[in-house]
């Protein structure tokens, strides 16, 4: 069997890449209609919003090994599942970290809130510690004491608190912005959503949150705790002065560099050129979460102005290169020097490495969701982006900058006759598998949604598959074969996960399902269950 290997963060590291290197069954000579599609998938509790996460050989009580999925919805369950065997169907266990919180809620989002439907639980992608063997996620509940976010480790093998969890969110630091009291901030659970992936570094969690559809006060949080004991370990929010400036990042979670530096990007909010206020803005964090530097773009005002967030999506740091990369809703790309990242220029950003549009003005919005993903091969290395109303397209770089004319850009058009091929609010989210640098072997994996804007809205999805070193060859999509592979409830910018020869896709009906060969599966290395736990 191909081996699996480990996902245990959002785009699947902490420079947030997007790639799996080390995948060596799926490639675009393996990918097509006739020999790939849809080869089971795995009922749950809610939609899920999170990324699935994957560990290969878990040892599980009594000694048998399982390579596992996890999966995490929004009625606030954790699931383990066989990652493999399709006759596998119950979960290996399954937690509930508490009741969800139902929607409508009048203390959730404002009047008319869609950007969530049904229930609000667990919403960021968790992330696994493979050394400690536990898995990390945020759970949304509320309580006869008020609304509550609340930190839980899960063993790896059962699912059962480690020791020191779960702990209540709570924090407080020094501002007289929106909601302050007395010189103070406090954390409010009611106004702060947890929407960007949990990330693993220095030996901490870190959480970041951002709001439920604009509704204030609120502010851009990120909250570190001992990865060990769950003991707080730091707090930082993005304007003390001032209000909003949330941390969303349409699901991407805070980029790491080798240093600890952690980075992230801010929505709409209040800015100060000091950066005393960090609305739109790139901004880096040390390991404590004291300000290390931060970017604004010399627009910024003109951002919050027409809700053009900087942070509707993630950075992605360049392997080997201090180099950032992110845009958000204008659809205008920044590179960005990580040991000096610029601050704030009036009238310009020259005083960075390079930013530039994807998309030029059209009447259209195209948006940029998540992030970008990175592969480096001959030719390369390029990343490759989806935004909303475009095609999907990929940018090589090259002496210390980006080309700013796509070098390979996908011909599909989906919903068809709209122009641009627009697929649609909120663009692709996108995942890439490949065999280290061989050419040959690249496959960009894109969700989005099928035939219908996904804004405010549950629609239809369709699954993807592209040459990644030639985005005019679509391999397969899951429309192909829809009574066998289609997709059903896209999950908004989720991306797929890929390893092991499979791809993990998440979706709004209550579903995982599971792509790969067609082809009978070979019996895996590990030994066999001897029966499903399932812990309440």
């Amino acid at each position: 069997m191909n081996g699996i290997v480990p996902v245990t963060t959002q785009h699947n590291d902490n420079r947030r890449t997007g790639a799996n290197l080390r995948e060596t069954a799926l490639s675009p000579a393996t990918v097509g209609p006739a020999s790939f599609g849809k080869l089971f998938s795995r009922r749950v509790d809610g939609q899920i919003y999170a990324q699935p996460l994957v560990v290969p050989a878990v040892q599980l009580p009594g000694g048998a090994r399982r390579d596992i999925v996890y999966v995490a919805t929004m009625h606030n369950s954790v699931y383990a599942f066989d990652a493999h065997r399709p006759e596998a169907a119950d979960p290996l266990w399954h937690t509930v970290l508490g009741p969800s919180v139902p929607l409508p809620d009048p203390e959730i989002g404002p009047s008319g809130y869609r950007d969530i439907s049904i229930e609000v639980g667990i919403v960021g992608t968790p992330v696994i510690d493979p050394v400690r063997k536990v898995l990390y996620a945020v759970a949304f509940t509320r309580d006869r004491t008020g609304y509550q976010h609340t930190l839980h480790a899960l063993g790896l093998a059962d699912g059962r608190q480690a020791p020191g969890g779960p702990v209540r969110l709570t924090a407080e630091a020094p501002g007289t912005g929106e909601g302050s009291t007395g010189g103070r901030i406090t954390f409010d659970s009611r106004r702060q959503l947890q929407r960007a992936a949990l990330t693993l570094a220095n030996g901490r969690v870190y959480t970041a949150f951002a709001s439920y559809g604009d509704r204030r006060p609120y502010h851009g949080w990120v909250l570190a705790h001992d990865a060990a004991t769950l003991a707080p370990a730091g707090v930082f929010v993005t304007t003390p002065g001032t209000g909003q400036g949330g941390i969303w990042q349409a699901g991407q979670g805070l980029a790491v560099d080798e240093a600890g530096a952690l980075y992230c990007v801010t929505g709409n909010g209040g800015f100060r050129p000091d950066g005393s206020e960090l609305g739109d803005c790139v901004v880096k964090l040390r390991p404590g979460l004291t300000p290390a530097d931060w970017f604004a773009p010399f627009n910024n005002a003109r951002l919050d102005a027409t809700d053009a967030d900087l942070g509707s999506a993630g950075p992605l740091l360049l392997p080997g290169v201090p180099r950032l990369v992110g845009g958000g809703k204008e659809s205008r790309l920044y590179l960005l020097d990580t040991g000096r990242l610029g601050h704030f220029h009036p009238g310009s950003d020259s005083q960075i490495p390079q930013s530039f549009l994807v998309c030029r003005p059209d009447g259209q919005s195209h948006h940029i969701h998540g992030g970008p993903v990175y592969w480096d091969f001959p030719g390369g290395p390029w990343i490759y982006l989806w935004p909303e109303n475009a095609f999907a397209r990929a940018y090589r770089f090259t002496g210390g900058r980006f080309d700013p004319t796509p070098v390979s850009t996908s011909t599909t058009t989906d919903p068809a006759g709209v122009p641009g091929g627009s697929p649609g609010m909120p663009g692709g989210a996108l995942s890439l598998s490949a065999h280290g640098a061989d050419p040959a072997s690249g496959v960009l994996w894109a969700s989005h949604p099928y035939r219908a804007d996904a804004n405010q809205a549950v629609v239809d999805g369709v699954l993807r598959a592209y040459a990644a070193n030639d985005l005019r060859r679509e391999l397969w999509n899951s429309e192909q074969h829809p009574d066998r592979d289609r997709v059903g409830s896209y999950a908004k910018f989720a991306p797929p996960t890929v390893s092991g020869g499979k791809v993990y896709l998440p979706t709004f009906d209550k579903a995982l399902h599971v792509y790969g060969q067609l082809r009978q599966e070979l019996s895996s290395n590990v030994t066999p269950p001897s029966g499903a736990m399932r812990r309440l």
